[in-house]
């Protein structure tokens, strides 16, 4: 434990004598400082004036002698002005600048200090500068008044005076001063020991021993008293201190009530410990069978993952079928009238043909020829047109089935495709009674995939059909396109069907959605849909829809696709 010395030392009482001591010192240094400096500079100017007061004194007699080269009346006078106390030295210069005449301590005019003999000579002064040796001079012009009355400049005269000279006179001032500052601060530190020490030391160090003597046995067994005049912060302190200690003591008394409990508790813990053992090795016994159930789980869940993926391999290859069922029996439907017609017409064109070469054996006539090359003509005529058409109609669906089997990239105007595959759609459209109108300009022309693209035109094309024209007996679906930004183009597929339901519509991209599940519909044309907008083609779409007006759907495509690595695995 430290002394009582060094608790003093340390105390809050000293503390705060040092800081308002302190304080105090600097203030007061501040102050004494600045009448210094006032006092200096007052008696600097005080000498500067005497110094100019020179000019009227000396200044006549000096003008006097420089007119009429007087030079041992010009030492007089300079030896009388070097004999004041506030001179140091003086020269006096004609008008070219060059000395005439120096007593004392001057400087030329590179400010080199030079010391002139009694003869005038003049010689670098010896030493180093001492405190306080900096000079300072006033100029003054030698002006002589000639008898017409005008002065005339002749020269100048510089008395030089230095800052000892200033110190001597106001050393006693300054000691003065200087005195007076240390009384006041002495003073008042020992009237602060004492206050200090009577109003915040005495009653502290009762606080101190006080609180020295308290321990956990003794707590309120005395109330502490401060043994002061008045009330002031320290009494609301003690009270404060004595309310502590009462809190203490409750504190403690309840703290001993809660350690019973807490062993209480531990022993009943314990007792739940020996319990919880036994769990534990009942509940590690269970853990053990539901691990393996669990794994027995996984495995069937894995198992039927498989087989699911295998249900979604087949549905899309049935998918992929019953189009390309649909479109065989359009293909055979659209074929049948032209074929129908060329057999008709070579049926009777060979009948024809049969009579002409039996008229030609008994002879022909000539309204037999004529009437047999008219008939011939138009049975050509009418032959080659259903050839023409059955040509064309080969020709479109060949280019719609290969774009749709092979999924091979190559530049194609966007007309055309959409053209050729309603094509191939127009026996399905007939058998309803719904309308389709294109709208696409003939010169968009893409690098992409044209059989994806068809894919996706048919997938639109049936749904509206199954879904959006269902128990309706009318109804149009509108095909556009047009340029939106450089590069890309917006291709929409609208109708005036039923329209999607709202709870709906972020869930008709899902696998196996559909609202027609049994009933025709599989819930992958969609899927399907998206897939290749937004992989193959590279594009985005989106769905707009309303109840009973009808939904839209905006695929924005790039006139160039991605290249894909493998674009046949990516086309379900």
């Amino acid at each position: 434990m430290r002394d009582a010395a060094s608790i003093v030392n340390e105390s809050i009482a000293s503390r705060l004598l040092k800081i308002i001591f302190g304080c105090y010192f600097v203030v007061t240094l501040v102050v004494t400082v600045i009448q210094l400096a006032a006092e200096y500079s007052h008696t600097k100017d005080r000498l500067v004036q005497e110094i100019k007061a020179m000019q009227q004194t000396f200044g006549p007699g000096i003008a006097d002698a420089m007119w009429r080269y007087n030079d041992d009346i010009l030492r007089g006078i300079l030896s009388g002005m070097k004999e004041l106390p506030v001179v140091v030295g003086i020269k006096v210069e004609d008008e070219q600048g060059k000395i005439v005449r120096a007593v004392g301590t001057i400087s030329d005019s590179s400010g080199n200090k030079l010391q002139a003999d009694a003869d005038g000579r003049l010689a670098p002064q010896d030493g180093k500068e001492g405190l306080f040796e900096e000079m300072f001079s006033q100029n003054f012009p030698i002006l002589y008044t000639s008898e017409d009355g005008k002065p005339q400049r002749i020269g100048k005269w510089t008395v030089y005076s230095n800052q000892r000279i200033i110190v001597n006179q106001v050393e006693y001032d300054f000691l003065l001063i200087l005195v007076n500052s240390v009384i006041k601060t002495l003073a008042l530190w020992f009237i602060f020991l004492f206050v200090v020490q009577r109003w915040l030391g005495k009653p502290l160090r009762q606080l101190s021993d006080f609180v020295g003597t308290l321990n956990i046995e003794n707590l309120g067994a005395s109330v502490f008293v401060l043994k002061d005049r008045g009330r002031h912060e320290l009494h609301l302190l003690a009270d404060k201190l004595n309310e502590m200690i009462g809190n203490l003591r409750t504190a403690v008394t309840e703290k001993a009530s809660l350690y019973a409990q807490l062993q209480a508790e531990q022993t009943n813990i314990q007792k739940l410990n020996e319990s919880l053992e036994l769990r534990i090795a009942e509940r590690t016994a269970d853990l053990t069978n539901d691990r393996q159930q669990l794994a027995k789980t996984n495995q069937d869940l894995a198992n039927a993952l498989d087989t699911l993926k295998l249900a979604h391999e087949e549905l899309l290859r049935r998918e992929k079928l019953a189009a390309l069922g649909s479109m065989v029996a359009g293909i055979a439907h659209e074929l049948n009238t032209p074929v129908g017609n060329c057999l008709t017409v070579a049926s009777v064109l060979a009948e024809e043909t049969r009579l002409f070469a039996s008229n030609y054996a008994s002879g022909l006539k000539r309204s037999t020829v004529e009437q047999f090359i008219d008939d011939t003509s138009q049975a050509t005529d009418l032959l080659l047109r259903n050839i023409m058409r059955t040509a064309n109609l080969v020709t479109s669906f060949k280019q719609v089935a290969v774009d749709q089997t092979s999924s091979q990239r190559r530049t194609f105007l966007l007309a055309e495709i959409v053209s050729e595959n309603m094509s191939a759609l127009s026996p399905m459209i007939r058998k309803t009674p719904y309308q389709v109108e294109q709208s696409i300009p003939a010169d968009i022309t893409m690098d992409s995939y044209p059989g994806p693209l068809g894919q996706v035109l048919i997938n639109l094309v049936n749904n509206a059909i199954l879904h959006g024209f269902e128990g309706r007996d009318h109804g149009s679906m509108k095909i556009s396109a047009r340029m939106v930004s450089d590069g890309w183009i917006e291709f929409c597929f609208s109708d005036d069907g039923g329209g999607i339901a709202p709870k709906n519509l972020s869930r008709i991209y899902d696998p196996f959605f559909t609202t027609k599940l049994g009933s025709g519909g599989s819930g992958l044309g969609l899927n399907i849909t998206h897939n290749i907008v937004t992989g193959v083609l590279g594009g985005k779409i989106q769905v707009e829809s309303t109840i009973n007006v009808g939904t839209r759907f905006i695929l924005i495509l790039p006139l160039v696709a991605p290249h894909q690595i493998d674009v046949a695995n990516l086309v379900p």
